[in-house]
């Protein structure tokens, strides 16, 4: 009876491990989406994100934009603004850094481009790389830059940040 008890503890063990170790896998340290209002997206209302404390390496930043077909234009133009906090021990002043970008919306087709969805569509744009230190948080905004005050067809703004230098690392292993 012992000896069963022993084994299925076992095969227990080894599930558990093999879970863990697959588990691992997604180099993305952070993901996050947020709704802008539904009526439309004001020029003054930003995203904010923020990003708890990281281990050191180079991470890649990505934006997310969900859309629908009663966007107004083919491209969107938006100001990314990142804030690198300097973890408490070492004393460091913040640092801001902020990219504009033109993501592309709709086709010359006049559909969506990205991911489509029953109702939306995911577009998903390359923003920049950079460099944390070991405990550096980020605060992120986004906004929009558009000549329209309320921006239609827009219902969800998101980041995403992958660690790129553990990205290579679990392709040559």
């Amino acid at each position: 009876m012992r000896s069963k008890g022993r084994v299925f503890l076992t095969l227990i063990g080894l599930v558990a491990m093999a879970i863990s170790s697959i588990s691992c896998d997604d180099p993305r340290t952070f993901d996050s989406y947020k709704a802008v209002e539904v009526n439309g997206w004001q020029r003054n209302d930003t995203a904010t994100f923020k990003v708890e404390r990281q281990w050191e390496g180079t991470y890649c930043m990505d934006l997310g934009i969900r859309a629908n077909q009663n966007y107004p234009y083919k491209n969107i133009s938006l100001i990314i603004e990142r804030t690198v906090i300097a973890s408490k021990k070492k004393k460091l002043p913040n640092k801001t850094y902020q990219d504009t970008i033109t993501c592309r919306i709709i086709g010359d087709d006049g559909r969506l481009v990205g991911k489509r969805g029953i109702t939306n569509s995911e577009i998903t744009h390359h923003v920049c790389s950079f460099v944390l230190e070991r405990n550096d948080s980020l605060n992120i905004a986004v906004r929009h830059i558009m000549s329209k005050e309320q921006l239609q067809g827009i219902s969800d703004v998101g980041i995403r940040l992958i660690r790129t230098d553990k990205a290579i690392k679990q392709r040559i292993f």
